[in-house]
């Protein structure tokens, strides 16, 4: 996972993320904002407290950026998560209010009921998450459409990437790939090789016609049959 440095809004609505005490973090409607070093480090996985923000980010529908993943999918897998948890809070604060309701000997009706969710806000959020399903059918079609399956192919510079490393490594400069490779002498003579690969002698008699052929192959595998 390669974070940077943006939280991604992926609904229709302005989101506030209480950052400090006076401080929100405003992101608009489908849009994102730059955190600074703090502010990242803040919201990184696995930070003191991290479990309650990334519960808000769920809530909010909200994600911090991978770099290594295309924005369709990560706002797929983010609005997926705010839905589920969206419709748990409407469905929990309806059963809460129907046993309370008959406790008391109340009316639980079916207009009594939208009543309670209107007044308690809980009627505009079941709304809001409805358009945010609408969303999640669009981006369904897109991803699962996906070859590479959300993964951002980066076309790398040649001049400046040492291919032989798993994974490819790009430098930011030519000269930082030459120190790179003059400091791993190991690395630098499978990166030789790699892009200056020995030149192999012609022979001097190529089997030319498919017949020669036939008997070369015939010669190197044997009667049984290749499958290569």
């Amino acid at each position: 996972m390669a974070l940077i440095t943006k939280l991604i809004n992926t609904t229709p609505f302005v989101v506030e993320i209480p950052y400090e005490k006076g401080i929100d973090i405003i992101i608009p409607a489908d849009g994102e904002v730059d955190l600074d070093a703090k502010q990242l480090e803040d919201f990184r996985p696995g930070k003191p407290g991290s479990e309650e923000t990334r519960k808000l980010l769920i809530f909010e529908g909200v994600f911090l950026q991978d770099s290594d993943l295309s924005y369709d999918f990560q706002a797929l897998q983010c609005l997926r998560a705010c839905v589920k948890d969206r419709s748990q809070r409407v469905s929990d604060f309806i059963e809460r209010n129907k046993a309370a309701r008959l406790r008391q000997g109340a009316a639980i009706d079916d207009k009594t009921m939208e009543e309670i969710k209107e007044s308690s806000g809980y009627a505009r959020m079941e709304r809001n998450t409805n358009k945010l399903v609408a969303r999640i059918k669009v981006l369904e079609g897109v991803v699962n459409a996906d070859e590479n399956s959300g993964a951002v192919r980066q076309n790398l510079d040649p001049d400046r990437t040492c291919f032989v490393i798993n994974p490819p490594r790009q430098f930011p400069s030519k000269t930082a790939l030459a120190m790179f490779l003059s400091e791993n002498p190991e690395i630098a003579k499978k990166h030789e090789e790699l892009i200056n690969p020995p030149i192999i002698a012609e022979i001097e008699e190529p089997v030319s016609n498919e017949l020669g052929r036939a008997a070369a192959r015939q010669s190197t595998f044997g009667d049984g049959e290749f499958n290569g």
